[in-house]
């Protein structure tokens, strides 16, 4: 086990989502089906959750037969774990955005990082919703889904003891309780819009960050 991380240093292979390739290369045509059906998943769980979705939604949605949506993916499981795919790499992305604060930096630094962070939920807040009803029926899938969530939730947490100078919390642990108090604002500011606005939200967000961070 690392230093300054709660999760295990040997890994369990990842779950990979099986994606069909009718063809050697996917052309022009089928990476559009794609993400169409990717496009369409992510509006469907985030009104409906993963038990609430159902394939027939879902090529309905994106305007694919079923017969198109099985070319690409054996099941609803195989799409979540491409969006979590893409999710993971989006938010520790958004992460690593923090290596570019300045030195000196200021309240107005951290919003203009925390609205980046928002948009980026705007796109993947959908997976991290529907991946933690999914996880509660499906023991493998947590199983992935958790090692791969703190893993990111350390490096989220390293990078802001970093900030700090002196360690507030355990990375993996601090990292977590802001990463999940980001989601769930977002979350609540979604469904209260337009009675709270998002940039009131990242103005207190920011506010709120720098008394942790200073």
């Amino acid at each position: 086990m690392r230093k300054g991380s709660t999760v295990p240093d040997r890994q369990a292979a990842p779950l990979e989502p099986n994606l069909r390739q009718p063809a050697p290369a996917l052309g022009p045509r089928a990476q559009r089906t794609i993400e169409s059906i990717l496009d369409a998943t992510r509006e469907i769980f985030l009104t409906r959750g993963y038990g609430g979705t159902s394939i027939n939604e879902i090529t309905r949605q994106a305007g694919v037969s079923r017969a198109s949506f099985y070319t690409y993916f054996p099941s609803k499981r195989d799409v979540l774990l491409s969006l979590g795919s893409g999710a993971t790499k989006a938010a520790r992305a958004a992460i690593a955005g923090l290596d570019d604060l300045p030195a000196d930096w200021t309240v107005d630094d951290l919003e203009s990082w925390l609205s980046e962070s928002l948009r980026f939920l705007d796109t993947h807040g959908a997976f991290g919703l529907a991946w933690s009803q999914a996880a509660y029926e499906d023991p493998e899938l947590r199983e992935a889904g958790m090692r791969t969530h703190l893993r990111t939730c350390a490096m989220f947490g390293a990078r802001l003891n970093a900030i700090r100078v002196d360690p507030l919390a355990e990375d993996t642990h601090l990292g977590l309780m802001v990463f999940s108090m980001l989601e769930r604002t977002w979350t609540q500011q979604k469904l209260y819009e337009p009675t709270v606005e998002v940039d009131d939200v990242v103005r207190a967000g920011a506010r709120l960050l720098e008394k942790l961070l200073r």
